[in-house]
């Protein structure tokens, strides 16, 4: 790296044209002038000046270095303009969060977007190891996850709460006391299928539950679009939380059973301890609250 002194020293005596004026203007002596302008010479390997008696001219090198300087300044200008800025409707936002947040949430962001269009939407939808990793590589500001990181370096706060749903056909007719149609319907395997039964069925069928090995495997899907797809085509049921439902395209083929004892996932906002976020993000932070309302 450049001595900054040195670079100091070589841009005033090209704006003055003077060794003399120089070491006035920087409270230095002629010598200690031409010693930074050497020493430049040798970190560069480059000849910067020809000197043509009190009189130089600035070589191919000198004029470039000039120019470098010249940019740098206004690199630093133009960054502290920016810091000072932090403008509320301009920059990039960048959001982790699990797929079925991201259904009920990326539309809403987009319509944000469309407001203000110097904004810049990033979002990708991930397990909450995933949204950990990223936030510590400051590859996203905020993290979405229904289970706490927990990490000393994070900061979390509870923001909503996202309930979970037993979907089942609405044309099977099932109803929400008869666990032997239930197990009769079968149950379409996902990601996340073992955690949500787990959740809501040993809570609402206590005497009867002990894992999804006591129903029909009516097969299986990883694409969170199309887990309701089987069972709005009368295939079996599932559990998933309501936001799935509610972006389903053919949600009145579905029914979601009345539970005696409804089950709801807390929501987290995650971002880095000690970290400022930038203005925009309270928009955003609100738009997060009202999808999880």
């Amino acid at each position: 790296m450049l001595n900054p002194k040195w670079l100091t020293t070589f841009e005033t005596l090209v704006k003055t044209q003077s060794f003399t004026k120089t070491a006035e203007c920087l409270f230095m002596t002629q010598p200690g002038v031409s010693q930074h302008i050497k020493k430049l010479e040798d970190a560069l390997g480059e000849t910067l000046i020809y000197r043509e008696g009190k009189q130089f001219e600035l070589s191919q090198a000198g004029i470039m270095l000039t120019e470098y300087i010249a940019s740098q300044k206004q690199l630093k200008e133009t960054f502290l303009a920016q810091l000072k800025e932090d403008s509320p409707n301009q920059g990039p936002i960048r959001i982790a969060c699990s797929g079925a947040m991201a259904m009920k949430l990326y539309p809403l962001l987009l319509a944000h977007q469309q407001q203000h269009p110097e904004l810049s939407v990033h979002l990708e939808a991930a397990p909450a190891s995933r949204i950990h990793a990223l936030l510590m590589d400051k590859s996203i500001d905020i993290g979405i996850s229904t289970q706490p990181i927990a990490h000393p370096s994070i900061e979390e706060t509870l923001v909503g709460k996202e309930s979970l749903c037993l979907v089942v056909p609405s044309q099977s007719k099932v109803d929400a006391q008869d666990y032997d149609a239930l197990c009769r319907l079968g149950y379409i395997q996902h990601p996340d299928a073992s955690h949500y039964a787990d959740l809501v069925l040993s809570k609402n069928y206590p005497k009867h539950y002990r894992g999804l090995d006591g129903f029909r495997d009516r097969g299986y899907v990883n694409q969170l679009a199309q887990i309701l797809l089987p069972v709005s085509q009368g295939l079996g049921f599932t559990v998933l939380p309501e936001g799935v439902i509610d972006s389903f395209t053919e949600s009145s083929k579905l029914s979601c059973l009345p539970l005696t004892h409804p089950v709801y996932q807390p929501v987290y906002l995650a971002q880095k301890r000690y970290r400022n976020l930038p203005q925009r993000y309270q928009t955003v932070i609100e738009l997060i609250k009202k999808a999880v309302a």
